[in-house]
């Protein structure tokens, strides 16, 4: 193939997209998505859900089956414009409002069995406080730090240590660029866009893993090549396989989001946020790290140029 002579002539189809010539670019929008999201947190935070903010929540049955979007636009009727309303496998159905401050736990309850109407029966009242939910979310933002250092380790040993420091500065990018989103929308941010932004990190990883995978294949390969060339050429190769995956996996994730209803609209937004910014931050992100980032040259050990930094292995194209 031609990348195995450097000198020679390169035919013009035969050239692989040059991402590394607009690197520069990819750090630009990269330093203005950690910019803008920082000053939003600090400025306006996030809109704690239910799950976060506590509440109460009240389980209630009736002999005729809890229709959930009904019963979600009675308790709004009431006043309560965010809820939770989710049924059960024995027919009932759990709400849950925010305690608004100039009312009991008791006014709020029977706000709620006046919004189900006639024939409905409060089995069970319960005030979820504050501290709860200040646990779980300690717990949640916990669980996304752990899943985050864990893919990177795991990256450090199947790889190098240069790739696993890429795939953990890549995978907290993408799940800090999703929590930026919330705070920027002010959407409802609860345990289940928790759990979108574990999915996300999970699907970065995935496709960051896919384009080191061909770059330690490349560099094996092409061992006289700047890293520069071999870079691209390993994203120009998997390229097809990311957009497809990329857009088989959007197309579900919007049908969740236009089709799934209040429920479902903030995780699956997360998710298609989440596949639109870890795709680029594979290319644009992941993969120029292993250039800038201190230390030794990727693949050096099988380069025979053990010492060579990659900054300038990279200034050699």
């Amino acid at each position: 193939m031609w990348w195995d002579n450097p000198n020679k002539a390169l035919a013009k189809e035969a050239e692989p997209l040059p991402f590394m010539k607009i690197r520069w670019v990819g750090f630009v929008v990269t330093a203005l998505i950690t910019i803008v999201t920082t000053w939003s947190l600090m400025t306006q935070g996030l809109n704690m859900g239910l799950d976060f903010t506590g509440g109460v929540q009240i389980e209630a049955s009736r002999d005729t089956p809890f229709e959930v979007e009904v019963v979600r636009a009675a308790v709004s009727a009431q006043g309560f414009s965010e809820s939770s309303v989710t049924p059960t496998s024995d027919g009932t159905v759990v709400i849950r409002v925010p305690l608004e401050e100039d009312s009991t736990v008791e006014e709020t309850a029977a706000k709620l069995e006046t919004a189900l109407g006639a024939g409905a029966k409060i089995l069970k009242t319960d005030n979820v406080s504050g501290k709860v939910s200040e646990e779980l979310f300690g717990k949640g933002v916990l669980a996304c730090l752990l899943a985050v250092l864990a893919i990177g380790v795991y990256v450090w040993f199947r790889f190098e240590v240069k790739f696993g420091t890429g795939a953990f500065i890549t995978t907290l990018h993408d799940v800090y660029a999703v929590i930026g989103l919330f705070s920027l929308t002010q959407m409802a941010f609860d345990l289940t866009i928790v759990a979108g932004v574990l999915t996300v990190a999970g699907y970065s990883i995935n496709d960051t893993v896919v384009v080191y995978d061909r770059i330690r294949e490349m560099l094996k390969k092409y061992r006289k090549l700047p890293i520069t060339r071999v870079i691209d050429i390993s994203i120009t190769s998997t390229l097809s396989r990311t957009l497809i995956t990329s857009l088989a996996t959007m197309l579900a994730a919007m049908s969740m989001a236009f089709l799934g209803g209040p429920v479902l609209f903030g995780f699956a937004v997360s998710i298609v946020f989440g596949i639109i910014i870890g795709t680029y931050s594979s290319i644009f992100v992941a993969a120029p790290l292993l250039i800038h980032l201190p230390g030794r040259i990727p693949g050096a050990k099988y380069r025979g140029d053990e010492d060579a930094p990659a900054e300038t292995a990279a200034s050699a194209t």
